[in-house]
């Protein structure tokens, strides 16, 4: 006969604790998100304006 027991519990009935793995992946995905935002931040600020004051020809109109 197969055994029925949950195969996270211990010969004595506790139940083991959780992987480390699924208790990581929020944190991973939290530090992931802050980089995101320090790099947005970081490289998305708004620069000036510059004056752009280049002698343009213009065509003369006939009459």
């Amino acid at each position: 006969m197969a055994n029925e027991r949950h195969p996270r519990l211990t010969p004595s009935g506790f139940e083991q604790p959780a992987p480390v793995r699924a208790r990581r992946w929020p944190w991973v995905l939290g530090l992931g998100a802050v980089v995101v935002i320090a790099l947005a931040w970081f490289e998305g600020g708004e620069e000036p304006l510059r004056p752009i004051a280049e002698e343009i020809t213009l065509p003369e109109q006939g009459q």
